[in-house]
């Protein structure tokens, strides 16, 4: 029996939760301060053309004396799970005590859109994925089949030569095989996952040479070869940029380690039975009892069988509990960081690719859709003058990381990017108000995943799509555009976190709702620099 543990073994140094909304403690707002935020945001809209006419963001507008001082060749790690939620952090020590705790936490971190192929084609681009054109997680427009065509330019080809660049684990659903031996350019060391989906049998392209790994846990495994690229890196003249992507907490093979057959990760042996935290319906969205303010796909669902909530019960202890081999595999990570003297130029990036849904608003095991659980992900950086235990609360997207990275390592981007960077933002206490998300999700006319298997649909063009929903996230506000419907939901996720009630149309919120409609329409298909409108 391996140790046991919940949230309350894990707090944050500053005894506070790190993620509120899914935390104990929620925040509330006096009358006054809730009016100002009303006002504020509705005048965006009056505020569009010089909005337009500069780069909205955290680090654009920050002073150069909130900027973090960086060394002359900073190296960076970036970190990035796969399904896990924001309230997950809780179950990981090491990044919490030693990213978190010891950098910026930013706590409204959005994927926009909720799938791992989009999101990472945009982690990588530094665009939305209406302009990467990896909109699901198979081809022809998405997948790895997506985002070949983009593969020239990313940040792995910006970096390179300047930057030793490496890649460990999960790469883009669809670069897959046997024998598979492909290594995208710009990167200098590759070894990824060609088999994933099976925690003890995976297949891995090393640099063009098929490996099988029988045997190790994944997080096991790629924890160990991260830390042989940084002990390689300390013997190197060039700064790394190094992306360790584990595959942790997304469901996975093999089956019959206590899951009773329910799809879940693989956990090994001594983390089994160990989960001693909540359970999915302490959430108040759980198993949502009226949703009669819904207006999009929760409005025709059924409340949860009792199978169902037994399903979400077993997964949602079993994703927690895989978390901490991944957990170690960060430690042995960072403790290498620290041994080769490596750590104190070294910027740490965690983050998710996106989120799931464990029975909240009636949907069990689901992604790809803007609720919070999905959508929302948690995000921290830590490095060179970045200060301990800060707390970002404006809006920040997975089209930022890339800008992010290149404003850390100084490096100007060759291809139009719509994100920006958020470095300065970890100097600063303050939100930025203005500051905008874009949520996004096209139509699936295929099936997503399916361990790896792909099935074909015709070619869309980007301004052909059929687009499932799309919404905006902008100062504690939400709203959501149900294309194929044509009805709306607007949340006030600061009163209302578990997005318990639609306040779109009630006479309240009237001029929010237009200014955020308006701030929808005008980024809507954006690029680059009007991306910041």
């Amino acid at each position: 029996m391996g140790e046991q543990y919940g949230p309350s073994d894990l707090s944050h140094s500053s005894d506070r939760p790190i993620h509120p909304r899914w935390g104990l403690v929620r925040r509330g707002l006096s009358a006054t301060v809730k009016t100002v935020r009303l006002k504020s945001i509705a005048l965006l809209a009056s505020a569009a053309l010089a909005a337009a006419a500069m780069l909205v963001g955290p680090s654009v507008n920050a002073d150069d004396a909130a900027r973090p001082r960086q060394p002359a060749k900073p190296n960076v790690l970036l970190i990035v799970m796969d399904d896990m939620r924001s309230d997950d952090l809780d179950w990981m020590r090491t990044v919490q005590r030693r990213i978190a705790a010891r950098g910026t936490s930013y706590e409204n971190f959005y994927a926009p859109t909720s799938l791992c192929c989009p999101s990472r084609a945009s982690m990588l681009r530094g665009q939305y994925p209406h302009n990467t054109g990896v909109l699901t997680n198979a081809q022809p427009d998405g997948g790895w089949q997506g985002f070949q065509p983009s593969e020239s330019t990313t940040l792995a080809t910006v970096l390179d030569p300047t930057y030793r660049t490496g890649h460990v684990g999960k790469y883009l659903n669809g670069y897959r095989g046997r024998t598979q031996t492909y290594v995208p350019p710009g990167w200098d060391d590759w070894k990824t996952a060609v088999r994933t989906y099976h925690y003890l049998k995976v297949v891995t392209n090393n640099n063009g040479v098929v490996q099988r790994n029988h045997g190790v846990n994944s997080p096991t495994l790629f924890g160990a070869q991260a830390a042989r690229f940084l002990k390689r890196s300390r013997r190197s003249a060039d700064p790394f940029f190094l992306t360790l992507s584990f595959v942790t907490p997304h469901n996975g093979k093999p089956r019959g380690d206590g899951d009773s057959g329910i799809t879940s990760p693989f956990v090994p042996g001594p983390d089994r039975g160990t989960y001693r935290g909540p359970r999915p319906a302490a959430n108040p969205a759980y198993n949502e009892a009226d949703i009669s303010d819904k207006t999009g796909p929760v409005a025709d669902l059924e409340p949860l069988t009792q199978q169902q909530k037994f399903k979400q019960v077993i997964r949602n202890a079993q994703r927690r509990e895989s978390l901490a081999s991944a957990d170690r595999a960060v430690r042995r990570v960072l403790d290498t960081l620290r041994d080769t003297r490596q750590d104190a130029d070294t910027y740490v990036i965690f983050l998710s690719d996106n989120g799931y849904l464990l029975g909240e608003h009636r949907l069990p095991g689901k992604k790809g859709l803007p609720y919070e659980p999905a959508s929302r992900l948690p995000l921290l950086i830590s490095g060179p003058g970045v200060p301990s235990g800060n707390t970002w609360t404006s809006a920040t997207g997975m089209h930022d990381i890339a800008p992010t990275i290149l404003d850390m390592t100084g490096t100007p981007s060759s291809f139009p990017m719509d994100g920006q960077s958020v470095l300065a933002s970890a100097g600063r206490p303050d939100g930025n108000p203005d500051r905008a998300v874009l949520l996004e999700q096209a139509d699936l006319p295929i099936d997503a995943e399916n361990d790896g298997a792909i099935r074909y649909a015709p070619p869309r063009a980007v301004e052909d799509v059929t687009w499932k929903y799309r919404g905006i996230v902008s100062d504690g506000w939400k709203l959501i555009s149900w294309d194929k419907r044509e009805s709306y939901e607007l949340y006030d996720l600061e009163s209302d976190p578990y997005e318990l009630t639609n306040v779109y149309g009630q006479s309240g919120s009237a001029d929010v709702q237009l200014a955020l409609q308006d701030r929808l329409d005008r980024l809507w298909l954006c690029r680059a620099d009007a991306c910041a409108g």
